[in-house]
């Protein structure tokens, strides 16, 4: 059954392509064939693949079937029933992006691209770099030029990838990857400029309820730079939910930094479109992103939220660091800092009284701390660390 990209602006149908609707430039969204989740074997993300777009050749190293860890010493301090992580951080390349990245180059493959091209200065270009390798793609990756020498691209590059700076931030570099597509380059950027990525993490969702037996938690807090991973699993739940196997989505709740926090600004001001922001250095890189330039796109994840009874909200980075702390000492996760954005805006949304004390939690843990040093540890604040230069798009 094939899955059909629809343009959220016009309506054109417009199968078999992969970015923004070639008749309007509109952003797409998927219509999925109206078949309930279900499993074939194997492992992983690939045994879901009867609820995901269908490819002909999976590429994998891997990815999904992450643990959900019960974390009862940060529910005690949060003040809630239950505070359950779902550790991405264990993924092939020690991220959430892996299951995106699955998808994507094994459509790309299918394609018959002549390679695979991605905007990022992080995980995603970790990620792109590792699966394309594996399927024996080429590479291109565009990153903000003050960047481009720090752990991530680095990494990427010893993939094989060719790594190009571009002067200016995450969204001057969404544009320069954009302009390769003209030539039939598989777009890998994990906004929402391809409508396929997101739906890999329809399998966040889908875990979650075997790992619970149906009985997911109320509340899932997820970082989010545009929020393909939070509509991603809205729609998992979304799907799980039609098909009787949990009673409703849980409520998603986006956050981002107070840095750089496009998303949040609309959802207080209650505004149907999004404005792109000016962001500030932060620790919480991995979802600083601006949306300039496709700031249409944002409109996805407010509808997911508003969908579901969530909301928007963002953290400072002292609270953010604080967290990777409590992780770490406390649970023995050891994340990157937007990674630990979630649990830093717990608290407070316990302490007014949004989220309820008798409440059930999970938060999506999506990258390790091993690939962000420097703010490893709570210590690296209290001596001084230093904050990223330039914002990134993890």
């Amino acid at each position: 059954m094939e899955w059909i990209p629809v343009c959220r602006s016009c309506g054109q149908r417009n199968p078999g392509t992969w970015s923004r609707c070639p008749r309007c430039g509109g952003v797409q969204e998927l219509a999925p064939p109206p078949a309930p989740p279900s499993l074939e074997g194997g492992e992983g993300l690939w045994r879901f693949r009867a609820a995901l777009p269908p490819v002909r050749d999976e590429i994998t190293l891997g990815e999904g079937g992450t643990p959900l860890v019960r974390c009862e010493r940060l529910a005690a301090r949060a003040g809630v029933a239950e505070v359950l992580v779902k550790n991405e951080t264990v993924n092939p390349t020690l991220s959430f992006k892996d299951r995106a990245m699955a998808l994507g180059v094994s459509l790309a493959r299918d394609a018959g691209a002549p390679g695979v091209v991605a905007a990022s200065t992080g995980n995603t270009a970790v990620s792109a770099a590792a699966y394309a390798a594996r399927a024996g793609l080429p590479c291109r990756l565009y990153c903000a030029a003050g960047a481009a020498g720090t752990a991530k691209p680095r990494t990427a590059a010893a993939y094989g990838a060719h790594v190009e700076p571009v002067d200016g931030d995450f969204s001057s570099a969404h544009a320069a990857a954009a302009a390769l597509e003209a030539d039939g380059w598989f777009p890998l950027t994990t906004t929402f400029r391809n409508p396929y990525l997101a739906e890999a993490h329809r399998t966040v969702a889908l875990e979650l309820c075997e790992q619970t037996g149906g009985d997911v938690p109320g509340w899932v807090l997820v970082p989010v730079g545009a929020g393909p991973l939070l509509v991603g699993a809205h729609n998992g739940f979304r799907a799980l939910a039609a098909s009787g196997r949990i009673a409703r989505p849980p409520r998603m709740v986006a956050v981002q930094s107070d840095a750089c926090a496009p998303l949040v600004a609309a959802w207080r001001g209650g505004a149907r479109a999004v404005t792109a922001a000016d962001p500030r250095p932060t620790v919480a890189g991995a979802i600083a992103d601006p949306m300039r330039g496709y700031e249409d796109e944002g409109l996805l994840t407010l509808a997911a939220i508003r969908e579901s009874g969530g909301l928007a909200v963002s953290v400072p980075d002292d609270a953010v660091l604080d967290a990777v702390h409590d992780l770490s000492r406390l649970e023995g996760l050891l994340v990157e800092p937007a990674a630990a954005a979630p649990l830093a805006a717990l608290a407070d949304l316990v302490a007014s009284g949004t989220i309820p004390p008798d409440a059930r939690v999970a938060l999506l843990a999506t990258g390790h701390g091993a690939k962000e040093h420097g703010v490893k540890e709570h210590g690296a604040k209290e001596h001084g660390a230093k904050e990223p230069d330039h914002p990134t798009q993890g």
